[in-house]
């Protein structure tokens, strides 16, 4: 049967109006949940492209921080989720979202600032509630040196029974200063001394690329020696421990108010 110019129209219009999974799920989806096969036998699709797409969006409202347009409910069954309607507006979270990343990097650029304007013993107590945020023992920590401008501890892991002594070096830098390789090699040195397997560096300085890898025990060839390992906690390490701990920041909440669109269409539709 050959089709005629307006049948074809009306077939492609038919084609071009089948509604989006959003869309099913918002129309059929709403007062009881729905297996995700039927949901790809109503919009002629294949369950497995269906159920990629239910995780894609999933993942997707997860790292915009908004809510997905549906809830699983049990295996394989998916409603509609009210709560991405009105109360969201998906651009404008992006939006805030971003306005509070900015936030948080300007807290951070500040909290370097405060940081390096710490006196060494200023800088010692941070260091020990640093040790707090970490698996360290840091009611069992003994100052056991002090030099220029570095404070030497020993401690021991929680989670080995105290069985192996750590040696902390708490170093204060001026703002944005290096520690290179050196330095490493010269935590290492010390280890010896303590008994100690193992190191641990605090500091508001940056490590070097070397000496990470010097932490790390690899040569200046890319080749790893079997050395004790130096654990480095330079600045913004140490300020992810802060801010994750909400030591020394705020936590501010912040009522946004969006329009609730389907309160005004019901008003309409009155």
């Amino acid at each position: 049967m050959t089709q005629t110019k307006t049948s074809v129209e009306i077939e492609l219009a038919g084609k071009a109006a089948k509604p989006t999974l959003r869309e099913w799920l918002a129309q059929h989806g709403r007062n009881e949940p729905v297996h995700y096969k039927e949901i790809a036998e109503a919009l002629e699709r294949d369950p497995a492209s269906v159920s990629a797409s239910l995780s894609i969006e999933m993942k997707q409202a997860k790292e915009d921080n908004r809510p997905a347009y549906f809830v699983r409910t049990g295996p394989g069954l998916y409603q509609y989720n009210d709560l991405c309607e009105g109360a969201v507006d998906e651009v404008l979270i992006k939006e805030v979202t971003e306005k509070a990343k900015d936030f948080e990097r300007a807290t951070r650029r500040e909290m370097r600032h405060e940081i390096s304007k710490l006196s060494i013993e200023e800088f010692e107590r941070l260091a020990e509630i640093v040790l707090t945020n970490i698996r360290a023992r840091q009611e069992e920590a003994t100052v056991v040196d002090r030099y220029n401008g570095n404070i030497v501890m020993v401690t021991s892991w929680r989670d080995d029974g105290g069985r192996s002594p750590v040696v902390v070096f708490a170093k204060k830098c001026a703002y944005d200063e290096k520690i290179g390789f050196e330095f490493i090699r010269e935590i290492r040195g010390t280890l010896q001394n303590y008994k100690a397997n193992q190191g641990v560096l605090i500091s508001n300085g940056i490590v070097t690329e070397a000496g990470k890898q010097e932490a790390l025990g690899y040569t200046r060839k890319d080749q790893k020696v079997p050395v004790q390992p130096v654990h480095i906690m330079d600045l913004e390490i140490m300020l992810n421990v802060l801010v994750e701990s909400r030591t020394g920041v705020r936590e501010k909440q912040v009522k946004v108010l969006l329009l609730d669109s389907e309160f005004f269409k019901r008003l309409r539709q009155r």
